[in-house]
């Protein structure tokens, strides 16, 4: 008997939403995805970290993605514990950090404002190591010629290195702020386990993975209920 089903939670929410008694248990929905889509940015980089690793002897793969891997574990990491972005509220998964990590984290904040995101003037740490840029006039015999020249790094060791220390830390923290909002959306369910607004609600919003992602292993992959198995799939293709 192939008993599993999936409900559409964040389609359950916009359903009960305009219900004030309803409102604690719509904001656990919310508190709980904020939690889980953080948790997922962070695993975002640590990815993109992984792969840079895995081509670090292969010289002209390095050249080629390093720095859009470091670019991406670099935003990825930002948006999930600096960016304040009016789409999710933030977890406080930097809320456990050391002083020492503090800073590292104020170094990785800089490099991406003013050099990964933005051209601005880093002032701190990794910032200060990414780019060098050089105005200069050449004169060569009876010719006289202005060039650029710069050095721009694609990925420093030492920048991975702060980055794999903060992503355990906030990935720890992420992971208890999940587990804590996911009880507390159980305690919920189970005090509007009888409401027939809410058992509507979620009989109206079932979750169907191949409708979702389309036929397929991203499909298939879906009902693995492996624990600590990463909780999304990314799909190429058009939309």
């Amino acid at each position: 008997m192939n008993n599993r089903y999936a409900y559409d939670l964040t389609q359950v929410k916009n359903t009960l939403k305009g219900h004030d008694d309803l409102v604690e248990y719509c904001d656990a929905i919310d508190r709980l995805g904020f939690a889980l889509s953080t948790l997922t940015e962070l695993q975002d980089a640590a990815l993109a970290l992984d792969a840079i690793a895995e081509i670090h002897k292969d010289p002209e793969a390095l050249q080629v993605v390093s720095a859009g891997l470091m670019t991406h574990a670099i935003m990825a990491y930002c948006r999930a514990t600096h960016s304040d972005g009016r789409g999710r509220k933030k977890i406080g998964a930097t809320k456990k950090y050391t002083p020492d990590q503090k800073k590292k984290h104020k170094n990785i904040a800089d490099l991406r404002n003013e050099v990964i995101a933005h051209f601005g003037i880093p002032t701190q740490g990794h910032g200060l190591k990414w780019l060098d840029e050089r105005v200069v006039v050449k004169v060569v015999d009876d010719a006289e010629i202005y060039s650029f020249s710069r050095i721009r790094a694609n990925a420093l060791a030492a920048t991975i290195a702060d980055l794999r220390e903060l992503l355990a830390a906030s990935t720890a923290t992420a992971e208890e702020v999940m587990e804590e909002r996911a009880n507390s959306l159980n305690e919920l369910n189970l005090k509007h386990i009888s409401d027939q607004r809410v058992i509507d609600a979620l009989n109206a919003s079932p979750f169907d993975p191949y409708a979702f992602y389309g036929l397929g292993q991203l499909a298939d992959d879906f009902w693995d209920v492996t624990q600590k198995k990463r909780s999304e799939t990314l799909r190429n293709g058009e939309w």
